[in-house]
């Protein structure tokens, strides 16, 4: 008995969702394997094959259920419904692959339609050849055909129109095409299915039941769930792959820009034709020029990625075929995916040059002059290649952008065959289309890269025939600035978004640009949130071809900073300017001194006069000694002393500085120092140390402005590595001084050893106060921190690396025994009449015959008559001849001749360094510690011909 079988309707609705869900998913996840290669095109394929096989296998298997008889119970076997899965899978699989091999012709769209097709038809019958009942099963011809044709019939056309174009409304009609062939397939193959009862039936039995319709939503919505994550995960990675495609194409349009920027065109098109193939991934690319009277195309520029050959000189236009060159004469673009297949390179002579050239594939855009092809620049792929539309619209893009220099190039072509009379207006013209080509990119250029991407504030405003001023643009620096976007103010009136001030000031500046149609510079001072800031503002009026202003072209910076480097840079010279003039007045003030001392010094000496006489002179000595004193200072800050390291007892240093930094600070503020005995030499130089703590004090001093405490504390300390950041590792001495004033944020200490940064105001400072106690530690081989808290005070502390050697002594040292060198005999230079004549006295009275001059070229003269001294003696700076270059002339006459320089400067600039050196104003007993040095070692004077015994300096 034949029997009649029934659907549910919402389950047949439900398998044509998920036919037409899963068709969508699989053509997507092919569509991206067809945009990929290698392991990722073969794991999309996979993924494909999975989800639209799965996806029919599932859409038949909810049908089935939806399908009941009365009267008759039916189960599946479960192995041919897997088989029945596995044949969907691997069919749609083959498919797939059989499409993505190559480019998409008629042939490959029907093998792979077919296979598709077979695939449904392969699983829908053994799907029901699982089925388990007690009836039989058989076919009618007619619709079983049907079915077939269907199957194979739809999946072709799905196939056939995802492969024309990979947008979303293209592969939405191709996944309702191939689901409602898998759908129709299923439901034709019912109808050609007959069921015959092989016993009786009970009509009570079998039918639709709830278990069926369970069964059917969960397979759907597992189904489903699988199908949207697929979908999903190809909808991301279409994304990501745009995104990427994007940035490469900004990329590549920077790159040619800054290319076409180069002078030497040929250069610049190879460079251009290297961009072109590594972007697009082809296998050769270049340009060729169209000789239309010779119809030949001259190939100059050709780039390869080594696999084809370079294509490279004259080859006839007819090789590519009329209809190609007909499209390019026409001004279109020709993107043929497979010269062997297309119809437009049909022609025997295209596909016999295609062979020739070892090229399958081509890209080729035209540029016209005058009506006519003029020249073209070229992909070439060794493989077909799909070209989408975005790759084709990117290329006509940076073609336009080439054209004018291949035109440049044509141009010169011209320039170098004309006559040579011709000279003057061949080169008025390329310079006409340099400055053309120039302008352009200077356009172009400006647009992107200076007006959206400079820091300054920028902004057009146009001009209203009744005097209104409109904003139209405004760069992302200037939406920064104002905290405006330029949707928000673009067509309004500039007094309908600023404040009325503001408004004010604007369209005052606008209305002096109209009247004038001048360039309008000025300043404008302002405060913004509380801190003062200076703008310069340049407006630009753009004329009309009636002559009047139509726009304004504006630009703001803010010269705030750069005011207050300039001020700072202006106290710098001034200070330094103050620190050369000290520097003169204490080298002239030491050789006043050098006089004086040495007066006193032979007074004191000698015990002349009473007990009160002797105690002035004492007391003018010791005046005389704090004057010198005071020079070395001064010295010291006009910076005219090199850094001279040496162990130095820390402690006694600040307690020789503790009056001078006293008296600096005021009454106001209490001085504490805590400077103990007995802790290890440092490392320092004394002199610069003094003038950097000193610094440090009057820093201290203007934090307290109210007056407060100055701690100056020298402490013992051992750093490891990694215990203190800011200092390497190693002993130190530390040297602090602590303030309680008012102290720095963070911001403020982070720049404060900046040269130039200071917090003090305009004239109030150089800002080089810490910067120099910085580079004094660094150069010591130690470093600077600072710790401070606003509103508590700060905390500036040198560290000193402690020395392993005794310390020298500086203050107070007793006077060297004076020997006497009776016989000997000294050449003594000097321009300065009382320190020539001071220095003479005291040679004299240590034994020596003086010979004094006042220049180098004098006592040059005496060496030349023959004199040979056992001491030259000489100061540095004078007219002429300097004592240095006096000093080697005599030691290349008389190499045994002691030499001695002397200077009211005490740097060594411009002096030997390997010269000995006395720095004025000195002592006698100074002088002959010098000279002790000079002969340390050695028993005796030299002996000179004309020269009785000599008495020598002992030890």
């Amino acid at each position: 008995m034949i029997m009649q079988g029934t659907h549910d309707l919402s389950l047949v609705i439900l398998s044509i969702a998920i036919a037409i869900l899963a068709s969508f998913t699989g053509l997507s996840l092919a569509s991206r394997a067809h945009a990929s290669s290698g392991k990722m095109q073969r794991s999309w394929l996979a993924a494909a094959a999975l989800v639209l096989g799965g996806g029919i296998w599932s859409m038949h298997f909810v049908a089935m259920l939806a399908f009941s008889m009365p009267g008759m119970v039916m189960n599946y076997d479960v192995g041919l419904t897997l088989l029945s899965l596995g044949l969907a899978v691997g069919f749609t699989g083959t498919g797939f692959a059989v499409a993505s091999s190559g480019l998409l012709s008629l042939r490959r769209v029907i093998t792979a339609g077919m296979l598709m097709g077979l695939g449904v038809l392969a699983m829908h019958y053994t799907g029901m050849a699982a089925m388990r009942m007690d009836a039989t099963l058989s076919y009618g011809r007619a619709w079983l055909a049907i079915s077939a044709l269907i199957a194979i019939s739809a999946a072709t056309a799905a196939l056939w129109l995802t492969s024309r174009d990979h947008g979303i409304g293209r592969q939405g009609a191709a996944a309702i095409v191939m689901g409602i062939a898998i759908a129709g397939m299923h439901f034709a193959g019912m109808k050609a299915a007959t069921f015959t009862a092989r016993t009786h039936f009970d009509a009570g039995q079998g039918g639709m039941t709830l278990g069926q319709t369970y069964l059917a939503v969960a397979i759907s919505a597992f189904t489903i769930f699988i199908l949207l994550m697929a979908l999903g995960a190809a909808a991301l990675e279409r994304a990501l792959s745009a995104y990427m495609r994007r940035q490469a194409r900004i990329a590549m349009r920077l790159r040619i820009s800054d290319i076409l920027r180069a002078e030497d065109t040929e250069e610049a098109l190879q460079q251009v034709a290297v961009s072109l193939g590594e972007h697009f991934s082809v296998s050769r690319t270049g340009f060729g020029e169209l000789r239309q009277a010779e119809g030949v195309f001259d190939y100059d520029v050709c780039w390869t990625d080594g696999s084809v050959p370079p294509l490279l000189g004259r080859l006839p236009a007819a090789d590519f075929g009329v209809k190609i060159v007909g499209e390019l004469g026409a001004g279109r673009t020709v993107a043929i995916d497979d010269l062997l297949e297309a119809d437009l390179s049909d022609e025997t002579l295209t596909r016999e040059t295609a062979r020739d050239v070892d090229t399958r594939s081509i890209l080729v855009v035209p540029f016209r002059r005058g009506g006519q092809l003029h020249t073209i620049v070229y992909l070439n792929g060794r493989t077909p290649r799909h070209w989408r539309t975005e790759e084709i619209e990117f290329m006509e893009e940076l073609a336009e952008r080439i054209r004018l220099v291949i035109e440049r190039n044509s141009a010169e072509a011209q320039l170098r065959e004309l006559n040579a009379t011709l000279e003057a207006r061949v080169e008025t013209r390329t310079h006409e289309l340099q400055e053309a080509e120039a302008a352009r990119r200077e356009a172009d250029l400006l647009y992107r890269a200076y007006f959206e991407n400079t820091p300054d504030p920028l902004f057009v405003v146009r001009v209203e025939p009744a005097g209104a001023f409109i904003a139209e643009q405004i760069n992302p620096a200037h939406e920064t600035g104002v905290g405006f976007k330029l949707e928000e103010i673009r067509g309004k009136r500039v007094d309908e978004f600023l404040s009325d001030e503001a408004a004010e000031r604007a369209t005052a500046a606008y209305r002096h640009v109209v009247a004038t149609r001048r360039i309008y510079h000025y300043r404008e001072f302002f405060r913004l949130s509380g801190d003062p800031q200076q703008w310069d503002t340049t407006l630009i009026p753009l004329l009309g071809d009636d002559g009047q202003v139509e726009r304004i072209i504006g630009s703001s910076r803010d010269v705030t900073r750069q005011l207050a480097a300039e001020e700072a840079l202006r106290q710098a010279q001034k200070m330094e300017a103050m620190g050369q003039l000290t520097g003169g007045v204490a080298h002239d003030f030491n050789n006043l001194l050098t006089p004086i001392m040495g007066a006193l010094d032979r007074l004191d000496r000698k015990g002349l006069g009473d007990e009160r006489d002797r105690k002035f002179i004492a007391a003018a000595l010791q005046s005389a000694d704090r004057a010198k004193t005071l020079v070395h200072r001064l010295l010291s800050f006009a910076r005219r002393q090199p850094l001279q390291p040496v162990p130095v007892d820390i402690s006694t240093l600040v307690a020789g500085i503790t009056d001078l930094i006293s008296s600096t600070l005021g009454p106001q503020i209490d001085l504490m120092v805590d400077a103990p005995g007995g802790l290890p030499a440092a490392v320092a130089d004394p002199n610069q140390l003094e003038m950097a703590l000193l610094n440090l004090s009057v820093n201290a001093r203007d934090a307290m402005p109210n007056g407060g405490t100055l701690r100056v504390s020298v402490s013992q300390s051992s750093v490891v590595d990694d215990e203190v950041s800011t200092v390497p590792g190693g002993h130190y001495i530390c040297l602090c001084v602590t303030d309680t004033g008012t102290g720095m944020d963070d911001e403020t200490q982070k720049r404060a050893i900046e040269p130039f940064y200071s917090t003090k105001g305009l004239g109030r400072g150089t800002g080089l106060g810490l910067s120099m106690a910085h580079g004094l530690a660094a150069q010591l081989g130690g470093a600077l921190t600072i710790d401070s808290t606003p509103g508590r005070g700060t905390t500036i502390c040198i560290w000193l690396p402690a020395s392993g050697e005794n310390v020298i002594e500086r203050y107070d040292a007793p006077a060297p025994t004076i020997a006497s060198f009776r016989g000997g005999t000294a050449i003594l230079v000097d321009d300065e009449d009382l320190v020539r004549e001071s220095a003479a006295q005291m040679l004299s009275d240590l034994g020596f015959n003086v010979k004094s001059t006042t220049s180098a070229t004098e006592a040059q003269s005496l060496i030349d008559e023959g004199i040979e001294p056992d001491l030259l003696i000489t100061d540095h700076l004078m007219p002429g001849m300097t004592g240095t270059e006096l000093a080697r002339s005599v030691l290349r006459q008389l190499p045994g001749t002691e030499v001695l320089i002397m200077s009211g400067y005490a740097d060594a600039k411009g002096i030997d360094p390997d010269l000995p050196r006395l720095t004025k104003p000195f002592r006698q007993a100074d002088l002959a510690a010098a000279l002790r040095q000079l002969w340390r070692g050695r028993s005796e004077l030299p002996e000179r011909p004309i020269d009785g015994r000599r008495e020598v300096l002992n030890d």
